[in-house]
C-alpha cells in the first residue's frame, strides 16, 4: 500500500483557471497558484487537486481533449514570473492600455480563452526573441539546451508538431504532405534543421513553465501539501501524441460512453479510441511515459474514466457499423483493467487514484481493492438498497468527495431532488425519519459537511462551492458552451476568506482534526 494512506488526507479542488490574483490575465496561472496555496494552508488542507494542465487546441476550452499529453498549456504562464524577462515586456503590463486590455477580459462572464492565449503568445515571442539575442553564450542558455536534451524524448515530437500546426493554418495532420504525415525521419530531420529557431520557442515555453511549477513544488513542500494532478483518458485526434505514435491510437474508431440514465444516445469524445492491442504488446509505454513525465509536477495522479481502460466504448466512424464495447468478455475486461492499473503502479512513486464514477461493472472496484487503489465515494451516489450509506462506513481506501467537476453543487442538488430523496438523505445525516426537509441547503450545509469529513476514506475532496454553498458550476457534461470550465472566483484569496470568513473558520478545525486523526485499522 501507498505510504501517502497510512493516514487520513483532505484537500480541495482547485482548478487552475479559476482561481484568481491582481497580476493574472483572466485565467489563473503559475503566479496565481502560488498566492492560493497560502489560503490552502490556512484552512488545513493537505492537498490541492487540479484539473489537467495539458496544452488545448486553440479555440478549446475542455482539459481533456488535449493536443498533447506532455506539454502544460501556455496560457498557465505567469508572464511577470519569466526569468530574464525583456525589461520592456515588464512595462507592456504595467501599462495603463494593457491594464484596460485584462480589466476587460476579467469583466466577462466566461473565460476567453483563446484571447488570453493570444496576449501571452504575443509576449512569449517578444520574450523568447530577446532570450535568444542576449543570452545565447550564457550559463542560463546552457541550461536550456541541458533542458532540452533532457526532455528530447516528448519536446522534440511536440515542438516540431506545434510548428507544423502554425505552418499548415491548424488543418488536420491527416491532410499534411504525405512524408510529414507519416513521419518519414529524413523530412522530419530536414523540417528540425530549418525551422529550429522556431521550433525552439515552443521548448522555451515549456522550460520557463518547467520552472515556474518547480517554485510551485517547493512552496508545496516547504508546507507540507500534496498536489493531485489529473491525466485525462486520451488526447484529441489532431494532438503531437497521435500524430507521433499512430500505431497507439484506432483513427477508424472514437472512443465514447454507452447510453445511461443521463445520455440516452450516449457519448461521442471526439477522441481517437486506443490501440489497446499495440498499447499491451509495448507494456502501455505511451501511459508510462506520461506519467514519468508528469511525476516531476504532481504527489498524486488521478486517472481519469478508469474503466476505459477494462473496456472501452467504441463508436465506428463507419456508419454502416455499430457502437459498442471493444470487448465483451468480462473475463477478458477484468484482467485487462488489471494489467494497465498493476503497471502504472509500479511505474511510479505518485499515489494512484482512480475515476471510477457512471455504470461501473462489479470487477472494476474488485481490482482496485485488490491492488489498494482509492476509488471515488460521492456521497450522493453512495447507497445500499435505497438508503444512503453514512461515510464513516467507506471503504477506507477511497476517496470521498461532496460534488466533482461533472456534477452540480451540493446546493442544485439539494433544490432539484424531490422530498422522498431529501428524506432519505437525511435519514443518513442525522440518524432518524425527518418529515419535513429544509428547503434551504444551508441548513444542513455544516452537518453535510462533517459527514463527510468523518468518512472513513482515507483521502476527501472537498469543492469550495459546497463549503459555501454556491451553485457555479464547473461543467455540465454533454454539452460545449462556454460557460462550461470558466467558473472563476473573482478575487485573490485574501477577499474571498474575509467574504466567506464563518464558512471557512467553521470548518477548517474539523479539517485539522480529521488530519491528526489515526485511522483505523482496515478491514
Amino acid at each position: 500500500m501507498h505510504e501517502l494512506l497510512n493516514k487520513k488526507h483532505t484537500g480541495i479542488l482547485l482548478p487552475l483557471f479559476s482561481v484568481s490574483s491582481r497580476s493574472d490575465f483572466g485565467c489563473g496561472d503559475t503566479a496565481t497558484l502560488m498566492e492560493w496555496i497560502d489560503f490552502v494552508k490556512e484552512m488545513n488542507f493537505d492537498i490541492i487537486q487540479l484539473l489537467p494542465i495539458n496544452e488545448m487546441p486553440p479555440e478549446t476550452n475542455c482539459p481533456y481533449t488535449s493536443l498533447t499529453a506532455f506539454a502544460m498549456d501556455p496560457i498557465y504562464i505567469s508572464i511577470k514570473d519569466i526569468e530574464n524577462l525583456d525589461p520592456e515586456i515588464t512595462k507592456k503590463i504595467k501599462s495603463k492600455d494593457f491594464n484596460q486590455e485584462i480589466k476587460n477580459i476579467k469583466k466577462k462572464e466566461y473565460i476567453p480563452y483563446g484571447e488570453i492565449k493570444r496576449i501571452k503568445f504575443e509576449l512569449l515571442w517578444r520574450q523568447y526573441n530577446y532570450f535568444h539575442k542576449n543570452f545565447i553564450n550564457s550559463n542560463e542558455y546552457k541550461n536550456f539546451e541541458d533542458y532540452k536534451h533532457r526532455n528530447k524524448w516528448w519536446l522534440r515530437d511536440y515542438a516540431i508538431f506545434r510548428r507544423l500546426k502554425d505552418n499548415y493554418n491548424w488543418r488536420s495532420w491527416l491532410d499534411w504532405e504525405e512524408a510529414i504525415k507519416n513521419r518519414n525521419l529524413n523530412k522530419l530531420d530536414a523540417i528540425e534543421k530549418d525551422e529550429l529557431f522556431y521550433i525552439d520557442f515552443f521548448k522555451y515555453i515549456q522550460w520557463e513553465m518547467d520552472k515556474q511549477f518547480n517554485k510551485i513544488r517547493e512552496k508545496l513542500k516547504e508546507k507540507n501539501i500534496k498536489l493531485l494532478g489529473d491525466i485525462p483518458f486520451m488526447v484529441n485526434q489532431e494532438s503531437s501524441d497521435v500524430w507521433s505514435r499512430q500505431e497507439d491510437f484506432r483513427l477508424d474508431l472514437e472512443a465514447g460512453a454507452p447510453p445511461d440514465a443521463f445520455t440516452k444516445e450516449g457519448q461521442k469524445w471526439g477522441i481517437p479510441a486506443p490501440n489497446w492491442r499495440t498499447q499491451i504488446s509495448n507494456n502501455f509505454e505511451w501511459w508510462r511515459l506520461k506519467i514519468k513525465k508528469f511525476e516531476d509536477v504532481y504527489d498524486m495522479v488521478r486517472i481519469d474514466h478508469m474503466v476505459g481502460f477494462f473496456r472501452t466504448w467504441v463508436i465506428p466512424k463507419d456508419k454502416n457499423l455499430k457502437a459498442d464495447f471493444d470487448i465483451l468478455d468480462p473475463i477478458q475486461q477484468e484482467e485487462r483493467g488489471r494489467i494497465f492499473l498493476k503497471t502504472i503502479i509500479n511505474s511510479t512513486k505518485m499515489l494512484v487514484v482512480a475515476e471510477d464514477l457512471g455504470v461501473i461493472p462489479d470487477y472494476v472496484r474488485k481490482v482496485l481493492k485488490e491492488l489498494n487503489v482509492s476509488g471515488y465515494k460521492v456521497m450522493r451516489w453512495e447507497k445500499e438498497k435505497d438508503e444512503y450509506i453514512d461515510p464513516k462506513n467507506y471503504y477506507p481506501i477511497s476517496l470521498a468527495t461532496t460534488s466533482t467537476h461533472d456534477t452540480e453543487p451540493m446546493k442544485t442538488w439539494w433544490r432539484i431532488i424531490d422530498k422522498k430523496e431529501k428524506r432519505l438523505f437525511l435519514k443518513m445525516l442525522y440518524l432518524k425519519d425527518i418529515k419535513k426537509p429544509p428547503k434551504n441547503y444551508e441548513e444542513i450545509k455544516e452537518i453535510v459537511n462533517y459527514k463527510i469529513l468523518n468518512s472513513a476514506s482515507r483521502l476527501v475532496i472537498l469543492s469550495i462551492q459546497d463549503i459555501i454553498a454556491g451553485e457555479d458550476r464547473i461543467n455540465l457534461p454533454g454539452t460545449s458552451e462556454r460557460h462550461n470550465w470558466s467558473w472563476r472566483i473573482k478575487s485573490n484569496w485574501q477577499k474571498f476568506y474575509e467574504k466567506h470568513k464563518n464558512d471557512f473558520d467553521n470548518i477548517k478545525k474539523e479539517i485539522k482534526k480529521r488530519n491528526e486523526e489515526k485511522p483505523d485499522d482496515i478491514v
